[in-house]
């Protein structure tokens, strides 16, 4: 048996290719507290959504408890004795007005829609820096 050689030519990489790794691996450094503060405020944005049902509920139920949607249904009633009394009926509105569960709720709105606000911010932020970078081809 004749043992045969092969010979293989050694391809040279070009002379950029260390310096795009390099970039790459400087914009993937770069990246990292963007895809931390994108896990965090996902993580906010799960709580404050299921918060938001608790939330809810409280609300349901405080406005079910003071009799604030009768005394606002009386609006559509008896519009005209309303209008005679409205000083009277809009402090008993005040009055019925579940305070604590309504500011419980609208901070939970505010949160969800805050968290939305910064999550979309940095995930538009990090599409963009991934974009430019898939534009810039690693071979040519």
């Amino acid at each position: 048996m004749s043992k045969k050689l092969i010979q293989f030519d050694l391809i040279e990489p070009p002379a950029e290719l260390m310096g795009k790794i390099i970039n790459r691996i400087a914009e993937e450094h770069r990246l990292i507290p963007i895809k931390q503060r994108i896990f965090l405020f996902s993580v906010g944005l799960a709580g404050s959504v299921i918060g938001f049902f608790p939330a809810f509920k409280m609300l349901k139920s405080g406005f079910a408890e003071s009799g604030f949607l009768q005394f606002f249904s009386l609006i559509f009633s008896d519009a005209g004795i309303l209008l005679a009394n409205w000083q009277n009926f809009v402090s008993s509105l005040l009055e019925t007005l579940p305070v604590m569960s309504l500011v419980i709720f609208l901070a939970v709105i505010f949160l969800v829609l805050e968290f939305l606000k910064l999550l979309s911010r940095d995930i538009k932020t990090m599409f963009n820096k991934l974009n430019i970078n898939m534009k810039l081809n690693l071979w040519t």
